[in-house]
């Protein structure tokens, strides 16, 4: 009978150490929630240097942002016929949410217009991880 206690701790042992490593395990979702929290950083820091961009008439370096499919179809020259710049002020990243190799940016753009010197709008973005990399795909 004593050996069967022994048995029965020891098994009760095992079963708390089991318990304890899938505690340990199932931490790992902090791991998970710094890595979305990483890629959400690194869209919006794009999102935020494409816009400077913008802001500084820099349109080549906005247009070295646009996905390769995109540039595929849109040459530099009709972005930049596209693109009227002069009348933004700042752009500010609102939020980011991401689904795996898709992130959403809301961004927050001042800008004039006419006489009016300063108004703001919100700008819906889609950033699509291709390769490794984050490339923005504007709307069409």
């Amino acid at each position: 009978m004593c050996g069967m206690g022994h048995e029965l701790q020891r098994g009760a042992a095992a079963l708390l150490l089991s318990i304890g490593m899938m505690g340990c395990a199932g931490s790992g979702g902090g791991s998970a929630q710094s890595v979305q929290a990483d890629q959400q950083k690194m869209v919006a820091d794009l999102a935020t240097a494409r816009w400077e961009a913008l802001i500084k008439g820099d349109f080549a370096k906005a247009y070295s942002y646009l996905s390769p499919g995109t540039r595929d179809v849109t040459s530099l020259d009709a972005y930049k016929a596209k693109i009227r710049g002069g009348r933004w002020k700042k752009a500010n990243v609102d939020s980011v949410s991401c689904e795996q190799d898709r992130c959403k940016v809301l961004m927050a753009i001042e800008y004039s217009y006419r006489d009016i010197q300063s108004l703001e709008t919100r700008l819906d973005e889609s950033w699509l991880r291709q390769d490794g990399k984050w490339w923005y795909v504007p709307r069409r």
